[in-house]
């Protein structure tokens, strides 16, 4: 090899050489950034958590519950206050057996001539009164079982039709006679209008004209109205009041034969009716006052200056008495107590026992219907229930059965009223025959379904009506904060509870203990679990993946590295050749021309 030709390959030889370095240290570069992505990857998986599998002691916990009847009790509060007392929040739960509840839908729903069916099945108006009559049941044997028309009219076993009417205020009164009145039963007004006659104020002293004036003050209430022919004193002395000679028998006083054709005054008949039927033991002292004073007058007639006593007027049983008792200043005396007890007496009681015999004769007219003719008997009416329609269910039943349906009824209108909403349209039911049971069972429509539901040409309504049954239905209402006190075993573990009445009553129960596990929470908390494994492993999976390139990345450069530690080596050794052999193409130049 020339010389230029060796120092040419030499040149070569070093720029492969240079190039080889070049691309060995561009591979470290990358190895490192390499390794340093791979010192990132492990380090998330240093840093990652561990998803912890829950424990079921996380959601177990011991509740205390008591039984009260058909409820069960569960405590969800304790707080205790010292001294045994606690404050207690409970959650009472119960199985309502007639609660509504949706029974699904059915396909199709036939309006026709205002009325709906489902197949050939009528629906009927919930609560209506199954097109039913009353009964009327006559009291004091007169009869029973009449059917009343709609003119509450029925026809008697002789053929006679009889009207009753309900028995008003106005009706009952003219059978039993007007309520008493506390006016009815009081005497000051009455006695104050007398007092202010001439009769009363002409009685004055103890002188015998006095005692003449006092007997023509009381005969007014004696003889007044005429119904009376004689009167007798406690004594047992009867005065007779005798016809005159003219044949008049309305006889005032008898003392002076100038006042016998007068009239007694209203007041004087007013107060006379109002003591004698009233204040029966008032009037019978003014009779023995007057019946005394009649005794007085007949003996001592002759002293009694300008006055008359007209035997012819009357005729005494017995004409004996005491003298010493009967005098005019006793008799005097007696006038004015008389009038003094007139005017003080108290009606209240009197008033008050009237009314309440009144009251209990009007009470057993109360709720009656009576005979339109004279309302005077009385007829107790019940409800009797007759179905006239073709409802295999209904017509199998019983008028007593209709009627606790009826009230049943009732009872599943409030209840749907009060879970869904009334409706505008109302309720219907069908009673349909549970095969299993042989029962009959209800089943409810909401009326606004129907009369908006989606109808074809023949009525169908082809929209899905939903329907409601009766059925079971747990209800949970909790009691907070009420007043209560507790006690332990040895343990520390409740063993029973005391709670009080309104009244202040207490009442203890034995406390059931029991370890529950709320499964919902801890299934929760598990399926947050296995999820958040799948994240975990999945991570861990991506990081490997990652690293797993990193290093096969590695692997190639570091194969990679090698060839070129190789290729250098080759270079490296052919380098030295042809260095040698420059070096020895120099020395035999320099021979040569040396």
């Amino acid at each position: 090899m020339g010389m230029a030709a060796s120092q040419a390959r030499f040149l070569g030889l070093t720029a492969r050489k240079t190039n080889v370095e070049y691309e060995g240290q561009q591979i470290n570069q990358q190895r490192t950034t390499l390794a340093n992505q791979s010192a990132n990857y492990y380090n998330q998986l240093l840093g990652m958590s561990v998803p912890v599998p829950p424990s079921v002691a996380d959601y177990t916990k011991t509740v205390y519950s008591f039984n009260d009847g058909a409820l069960t009790n569960t405590i969800t509060s304790l707080m205790a206050e010292g001294n045994g007392n606690y404050r207690v929040s409970y959650l009472s739960s119960w199985t309502d057996d007639f609660a509504i509840a949706s029974g699904g839908c059915t396909s199709i729903v036939n309006a026709s001539n205002n009325a709906y069916y489902v197949g050939a099945d009528k629906l009927k108006e919930l609560g209506e009164t199954f097109e039913l009559a009353q009964v009327a049941h006559k009291i004091e044997g007169k009869g029973s079982g009449y059917r009343l028309d709609a003119n509450m009219t029925y026809t008697d076993e002789n053929g006679n039709k009889v009207q009753l009417v309900e028995a008003t205020y106005d009706r009952i009164v003219s059978v039993i006679g007007k309520e008493p009145q506390l006016s009815d039963y009081t005497t000051q007004g009455l006695v104050i209008n007398y007092k202010n006659t001439q009769c009363y104020s002409g009685v004055s002293g103890t002188t015998n004209v006095g005692i003449g004036h006092m007997e023509h003050n009381l005969c007014r209430l004696i003889w007044g109205d005429g119904s009376r022919a004689s009167v007798t004193s406690s004594s047992g002395v009867t005065v007779t009041n005798t016809t005159l000679t003219d044949g008049r028998t309305d006889v005032i006083s008898l003392t002076n034969s100038g006042w016998e054709t007068n009239k007694s005054d209203a007041t004087s008949l007013q107060l006379k009716e109002r003591l004698e039927t009233i204040y029966p033991d008032t009037y019978q002292k003014l009779v023995d006052l007057y019946v005394d004073t009649i005794l007085y007058l007949n003996k001592n007639k002759s002293n009694v200056s300008g006055m008359d006593i007209k035997q012819d007027y009357y005729t005494l049983s017995s004409e004996d008495y005491n003298t010493s008792e009967i005098t005019p200043t006793k008799l005097f005396s007696r006038w004015e107590n008389f009038w003094n007890e007139v005017s003080n007496l108290s009606p209240e009681n009197i008033y008050n026992e009237a009314h309440e015999e009144w009251q209990q004769k009007y009470d057993e007219y109360v709720g009656c219907y009576l005979n339109a003719a004279d309302y005077t008997d009385k007829y107790y009416l019940t409800t009797e229930f007759f179905y006239d329609g073709e409802d295999e269910y209904l017509s199998s039943l019983s008028s007593e059965q209709l009627a606790q349906l009826y009230d049943m009824e009732k009872h599943y209108q409030r209840l749907l009223n009060e879970t869904y909403g009334e409706p505008d349209n109302g309720w219907y039911v069908r009673y349909v025959e549970n095969t299993t049971s042989g029962e009959y069972e209800p089943i409810f429509y909401n009326g606004n379904d129907m009369a908006n539901g989606i109808a074809d040409e023949n009525g169908n309504i082809r929209s899905n009506v939903r329907t409601y049954k009766v059925g079971n239905q747990k209800k949970q209402e909790e009691v907070k904060n009420v007043e209560a006190k507790l006690e332990q075993d040895s343990t520390g573990r409740y063993i029973s509870l005391t709670l009080y009445d309104n009244d202040g009553n207490p009442c203890t129960y034995a406390l059931t203990t029991e370890t529950v596990t709320d499964q919902a929470k801890y299934d929760d908390a598990m399926n947050q679990y296995e999820y958040n494994k799948y994240l975990y492993d999945q991570a861990i999976q991506e990081i490997n993946a990652k690293i797993e390139i990193t290093q096969a990345e590695d692997k190639n450069l570091e194969l990679r590295l090698k060839q070129l530690d190789t290729e250098q080596n080759a270079i490296q050794t052919e380098m030295d050749a042809v260095e040698k052999v420059i070096e020895k193409n120099t020395e035999s130049t320099f021979k040569t021309f040396g």
